[in-house]
């Protein structure tokens, strides 16, 4: 078994789990993963008030979860890293597995 963990980053580990325990901010993250969107279209497709997801997005920006690059008058949001990308993804396709506890609330 390998040495202790940095407690810094297993805080900063912990951060990015409860920011994506939020049932809306890890749709966000799973439709991030799937394709970069402006968070006009995610208010669109997820049916939130612009507020809401101002909101939602605000710790996912913070952790570096989800960047955001100009494109003319909209930013448009993507996955913030690879290692990011690769831990949604995971989750998101565990979420629409078959089994037992995926998608159930405890």
């Amino acid at each position: 078994m390998s040495s202790r963990r940095d407690p810094d980053e297993l805080r900063r580990a912990a951060l990015v789990f409860k920011s994506l325990s939020h049932p809306a901010r890890l749709e966000i993250a799973c439709r991030l993963a799937e394709a970069s969107a402006t968070q006009k279209e995610l208010v669109a497709a997820m049916g939130l008030p612009q507020s809401s997801m101002a909101r939602l997005l605000v710790p996912l920006r913070d952790l570096g979860l989800v960047s955001g690059e100009r494109r003319g008058p909209e930013i448009e949001l993507s996955v913030g890293s690879p290692i990011i990308r690769q831990l949604v993804e995971s989750v998101c396709a565990w979420l629409h597995q078959d089994v037992p506890g995926a998608g159930e609330r405890p």
